[in-house]
C-alpha cells in the first residue's frame, strides 16, 4: 500500500482503487499494514522447532501445576468436610449409571407387561424371589 492506492483483481483485470473509497472502515488500511509487517515474523517463529518445544514444555508444566493445585484445594476442602471438584464428577457420573440402570429396568418392565399371556404362561417369565423379614413370621 503506498499513498492509499491499492490493487484489485476482479474477474482477471487488475484495476486502482482508493483505499478510502466509500464502504471501507477507516481502520482496514492500519489492520492491513500490521498484517504485512507482523505476519512473516510471526510465521517463521511458529514454524521453529525451539517454538514447538516451548509450547510442550510450557504445556507440561501448566498440566502439573493445576494437578497440585487441585491436589491441594481438594485437601483442604476435606478438612473442612466440604465436597471438591472431583468429587462432584464421582458423583455426577454415579448417578448417571444409575439412571442408565433405571432406564434398562424400566424398558424391561414395559416389555415384560406387554408379552402375551401365552408366552408368560410358557415358562419365560422370572419368579421373583422375596426375602422374610421375619417380621411376618411373627406375627
Amino acid at each position: 500500500m503506498t499513498d492509499g492506492v491499492t490493487s484489485e483483481t476482479t474477474d482477471g483485470n487488475t484495476t486502482l482503487a482508493s483505499a478510502n473509497k466509500p464502504g471501507t472502515p477507516w481502520w482496514r488500511p492500519i489492520v492491513n499494514e500490521l498484517d504485512r509487517r507482523v505476519t512473516p515474523p510471526a510465521n517463521r517463529l511458529v514454524r521453529a522447532n525451539i517454538f514447538a518445544d516451548t509450547v510442550a514444555v510450557v504445556t507440561r508444566l501448566e498440566v502439573r501445576w493445576r494437578r497440585r493445585i487441585e491436589r491441594q484445594s481438594t485437601w483442604l476442602l476435606h478438612q473442612y468436610n466440604l465436597p471438591a471438584a472431583d468429587d462432584a464428577r464421582k458423583m455426577t457420573a454415579q448417578v448417571a449409571a444409575l439412571e442408565a440402570r433405571l432406564r434398562d429396568l424400566t424398558e424391561r418392565l414395559e416389555d415384560r407387561r406387554h408379552e402375551t399371556p401365552v408366552a408368560r404362561s410358557s415358562g419365560q417369565r422370572a419368579t421373583v424371589r422375596t426375602r422374610s423379614t421375619g417380621a411376618s413370621d411373627r406375627e
